[in-house]
Parts: C-alpha cells; structure tokens; sequence
C-alpha cells in the first residue's frame, strides 16, 4: 500500500468520529502540516489556542489525531533518510520558497498499529477525553490506518 497523507486520514477519521471537527481542518488548508502541526502542539500546551475557551479545547480530538498521526509519518520518513540529507533538503525548500511536501504514513506493522493505539489513547486522555471515547478513537485510527482509502 503506498503512503497516505497524513491529511487525508486524519480527514478520513474525522468525517467518521467528529464530523464538526472536520471543517477545522477544511479552515486549516492553507496551511502547511508543519503549520497545523505547530497548532494542535501549541494547543496542548496552551489553553486558549484558537480562541475558544478551554472547555471547547478539552473536546477537540483533532489535534489528538494530528499529532499522532504525523509523529508516525515523521519517525518514518526519519527512519528512511539520515538527518544530514533531511536537513539539506529541508534547508533547500527554504531557500527556494518551495512548499514543504505533505507528509506521508506508510503501511504500518501490527506493532506499530499497537504502538499508535497507545499514543492515541494517551494523548486523548491527557486532553480530557473520557476512557471510553479515547478507546473509541484509538480504534478508528488504527482501523484507518490499517485500511487503504479504497478498502473502506
């Protein structure tokens, strides 16, 4: 299975789990993943991210699955090419005011899929969610990423 952009399946999670949170991410499209990712991190750490009160941040689970899901998109391409080479080419798109390409989420391993499952559930629960719906949400990222587009 080729690679998946990790825009599309956190989409594809989304429309499936929390359709309202899917417009956020439709308002984000001009932004680069690594600007949106820069968002959903600095939520976390900050209460008042995009303007809505901490209450309505507690309930996101956008950037739950935005994290993650890029984080194994990262940890792959890292794996795949050394850092000299990652950063000469990061460092070129720079200077040429190239877009930075969207990120991709390769087909994982049964370990891997267990690995994410964790880190979901972690995150979500650390956001607030309750036991049960961070179980829920693990499960549907690890069903879509276990899955190709088409299969579904």
């Amino acid at each position: 299975m080729p690679g998946q952009c990790v825009r599309e399946v956190v989409r594809d999670i989304l429309a499936e789990q929390a359709p309202q949170e899917a417009r956020l991410l439709d308002g984000m499209a001009p932004l680069s993943d690594r600007q949106i990712t820069r968002v959903f991190r600095r939520s976390r750490s900050r209460r008042d991210p995009l303007g809505f009160g901490a209450a309505e941040v507690v309930a996101l689970i956008a950037p739950v699955v935005w994290v993650v899901v890029n984080e194994v998109a990262q940890r792959s391409a890292a794996a795949a090419v050394d850092g000299a080479s990652r950063w000469g080419s990061a460092w070129l798109r720079r200077v040429r005011r190239l877009p930075d390409l969207p990120a991709e989420v390769p087909a994982l391993s049964s370990g891997q899929l267990g690995d994410v499952r964790r880190r979901v559930l972690e995150r979500a629960q650390a956001s607030g969610m309750e036991a049960g719906a961070a179980e829920a949400l693990a499960d549907a990222v690890v069903a879509r990423l276990a899955t190709s587009p088409g299969d579904g």
